[in-house]
């Protein structure tokens, strides 16, 4: 058996898992924070609306938090707190570009 990334989840049967491990290992785990960067950066493009764009973070971050909890339980560790993090300071940053809109123009 060859013993290389994303055999075994190949072998198991589990297709996705299988690529999500490749690109996982080739980003040194920052695959999913990469995807929420770009993801916000191009919906902000689109729309030109930060409400829209940190709402959408919001749903994206707690669903990427929420997962990495209950991966982390089952013994397979997901996600890189450091990248939530930073995916916080994010979402921070944009909800007080939000409340300077409101408030001070």
């Amino acid at each position: 058996m060859v013993d290389a990334i994303g055999w075994a989840e190949l072998y198991a049967g589990d297709l996705i898992g299988a690529a999500f491990v490749m690109y996982d290992s080739s980003f040194v785990g920052w695959t999913v924070a990469i995807l929420f960067f770009v993801y916000q950066f191009m919906l902000y493009m689109k729309t030109r609306n930060l409400v829209i764009t940190w709402t959408m973070g919001i749903i994206f971050v707690a669903a990427y938090a929420g997962l990495g909890v209950a991966v982390t339980q089952s013994g397979y560790f997901l996600l890189k707190m450091i990248s939530l993090q930073i995916m916080f300071l994010i979402l921070a940053v944009e909800l007080g570009a939000i409340l300077y809109d409101i408030f001070w123009k």
